[in-house]
């Protein structure tokens, strides 16, 4: 049984997965509260389940980008738990997350994930018959600037202000397709069944000292 860990923004995450599909799933507004919150409601979840941490065969945990307070968390309890059970530890970036989330769409993609300040973290994909590859690096961007980045009918799924709704649509015009907030909504459960699929493939996970948090630094100046 996978047990993911999501703390990338204010909207944090835990799941759990194993052979016969998603067992049980939270994900709710932490604000900045994280350090307090991921646990307990970890231990609520197993015991949901009536299951202990014995039953855990592998973590996943979401790499941002994202806060830098939030991804600490969520790494730290990952890897401590990794460590604590001798369980094999998964990454996933955060915006590939949502990506997989929304391979049922064809076409072109951009996900979103907060990034602090006003600015957003991104990444561009290309969707087709449920595969998604992503194009090009991670970005951070204001909304102004994602808009001169879209150029040809694109879903846009991730978290935006209204005012960064507003002002996407009116500077992109008909070439984005916003998707539903709950839709947009990044989920746990995606994070493990990602890494449940990798633990079925023979992958051993990623080095655990090595595994390191995504962070997109803003733009220097010059």
């Amino acid at each position: 049984m996978i047990i993911a860990f999501d703390t990338s923004t204010a909207y944090a995450g835990v799941a759990l997965f194993r052979e016969d599909g998603l067992l049980a799933e939270c994900n709710w507004r932490a604000h900045r509260d994280q350090t307090t919150q991921l646990l307990p409601m970890t231990k609520k979840l197993l015991e949901s389940q009536n299951l202990k941490p014995d039953t855990i065969t592998g973590v996943a945990v979401a790499l941002g980008p994202g806060s830098f307070n939030g991804l600490r968390v969520g790494v730290s309890t990952a890897k401590g738990m990794a460590l604590a059970l001798g369980l094999p530890l998964y990454g996933v970036s955060s915006l590939d997350m949502l990506a997989y989330q929304h391979s049922y769409l064809n076409g072109n993609l951009c996900t979103i994930i907060e990034a602090g300040r006003g600015r957003l973290g991104i990444g561009f994909y290309k969707v087709k018959n449920g595969k998604w590859n992503r194009q090009g690096d991670y970005e951070n961007v204001t909304a102004s600037e994602l808009a001169t980045k879209i150029s040809v009918p694109t879903f846009i799924a991730g978290e935006l202000t209204v005012a960064q709704l507003q002002e996407l649509e009116s500077l992109t015009g008909k070439n984005v397709q916003i998707l539903p907030a709950a839709a947009s909504l990044r989920r746990a459960g995606y994070l493990a069944e990602m890494s449940w699929l990798r633990l079925k493939q023979g992958d051993m996970g990623d080095d655990i000292a090595d595994l390191q948090p995504i962070y997109l630094h803003q733009p220097v100046k010059q």
